[in-house]
C-alpha cells in the first residue's frame, strides 16, 4: 500500500465576502489555545493577529484596526474586563464587536463581561461554527 502525500489545506475567504479577509484580534495569554483557535480561523480565511495580555490587546486594537476582537478574561498585566472597558472608552475602538472566550463561565463572569461591554460570550473551547457565524454577523 503506497502512502498518499498530504494535501495542502486551501485558504478560504469567509462566505459572503468578496473583499479582504476579516481581521480578527485574539487576546489570549495561553499560547496553546491562542495558536489553535488562530490557526483554525486562518484556515477559514480570516486574518488573525494576537496579543498576550489585555494591555497589548488595547494597543494592537488601536494600531492594527481589527474588525472583531476575541478576548480572554483572566490574563496577566491587564485582564479582559479592563481591556474591554478601555476599548469601549476610546472612540477609535468603541464600535468594535468584542467576544469573550473564557474558561470562567459562571453567571458572575458573564454578567461582568456584559457590563464591561462584551457583545458575546463563548466558553472555551468555543464552538467554531458558532464563533464564525457571530464574527460574520458582526462584520456584515
Amino acid at each position: 500500500m503506497s502512502e498518499q502525500p498530504l494535501k495542502k489545506l486551501k485558504r478560504l475567504t469567509p462566505q459572503g465576502s468578496g473583499r479582504e479577509p476579516i481581521r480578527v484580534l485574539y487576546v489570549e495569554d495561553s499560547a496553546v489555545i491562542r495558536d489553535t483557535i488562530a490557526r483554525l480561523l486562518e484556515l477559514k480565511g480570516y486574518k488573525v493577529n494576537y496579543a498576550k495580555n489585555g494591555q497589548e490587546g488595547v494597543e494592537l486594537a488601536q494600531s492594527w484596526k481589527p474588525q472583531v476582537v476575541l478576548m480572554d478574561l483572566r490574563m496577566p498585566v491587564m485582564d479582559g474586563y479592563n481591556a474591554i472597558n478601555e476599548l469601549r472608552a476610546n472612540p477609535a475602538t468603541s464600535h468594535l464587536p468584542i467576544f469573550v472566550i473564557s474558561a470562567w463561565s459562571s453567571k458572575k463572569e458573564r454578567t461582568q463581561a456584559k457590563l464591561a461591554g462584551a457583545d458575546e460570550f463563548f466558553v472555551k473551547p468555543p464552538d467554531l461554527n458558532r464563533l464564525i457565524e457571530a464574527i460574520n454577523r458582526a462584520v456584515e
